[in-house]
């Protein structure tokens, strides 16, 4: 994963990169009380994404708490900073992760 910061003139100036990371509890429970489960039926890509989209424009504080816990040093400031179509394909691999873990741990039932 990785996510973009950006200056005024729309260039990079910083990139949080994360190859591979494990969601804890605390964050998947997060996740779950912004995350309308039953309405990720197929689990496809433009459901993750609708998703995703809800969640930043829903739940800031938990998208910003989320962002902060998974690429380590990043500020409210950068994130303000952060195109929100870059944050929306980070928030599919978290949601996307988050949904083969709890797929994962229930032996894939529902």
């Amino acid at each position: 994963m990785k996510l973009n910061i950006y200056n005024d003139k729309e260039e990079i100036v910083k990139t949080y990169e994360m190859s591979t990371f494990k969601l804890k509890f605390g964050t998947v429970e997060d996740l779950i009380k912004v995350i309308d489960l039953d309405k990720l039926k197929t689990g496809n890509d433009y459901e993750v994404a609708t998703i995703a989209l809800n969640l930043v424009v829903s739940s800031l504080d938990t998208v910003k708490n989320i962002m902060k816990k998974i690429f380590d040093g990043l500020t409210d400031e950068e994130l303000r900073n952060v195109n929100v179509d870059d944050m929306v394909k980070v928030l599919i691999d978290i949601v996307k992760h988050t949904i083969s873990s709890l797929s994962f741990g229930n032996n894939g039932k529902n």
